[in-house]
């Protein structure tokens, strides 16, 4: 019985043009991305989303780029400060408050460990073997709004 039911949601779901538009627009009202161009090339990108729902004021970082030859030279910074920003006028303009930022980092990434720690977050957790045996990732947590 519960498999049938299971199937008639998704069925329902995926073949009614309203739900699958309210899909991709809740989507693409929690996931951003934001790209950093110099002269014409794409040097940084920082991937995010909104936790859950906006009232619990929760933003992750899924994914973050800054190209090997433009590293080291404040454009991480600067574009992590800036998504910060733009992460607390959206929870603004709906009501709310941003109130941490959540990202992860390898163990062994020293340079992304420290521009976390520079913009404020803390080294919350680790997760021993997450992606590989002897590969621990840190969560990091920026608290704006406790």
């Amino acid at each position: 019985m519960l498999k049938n039911l299971f199937e008639f949601i998704v069925l329902d779901l995926y073949h009614m043009v309203e739900e699958a538009s309210w899909f991709v627009k809740c989507y693409f009202d929690y996931h951003h991305i934001t790209v950093v161009k110099l002269k014409g090339e794409i040097v940084g990108t920082l991937f995010w989303r909104v936790s859950e729902e906006k009232h619990h004021g929760i933003v992750v970082i899924d994914d973050f780029w800054i190209g090997e030859k433009h590293r080291r030279k404040g454009i991480g910074e600067k574009l992590l400060r800036t998504v910060i920003e733009d992460a607390k006028k959206l929870f603004e303009s709906s009501g709310y408050v941003l109130r941490r930022v959540l990202t992860t980092t390898g163990e062994d990434n020293i340079p992304a460990r420290k521009l976390y720690e520079k913009v404020g977050f803390k080294k919350n957790a680790e997760l021993k073997d997450l992606f590989g045996k002897g590969e621990t990732e840190l969560i990091y947590i920026l608290s704006l709004n406790p």
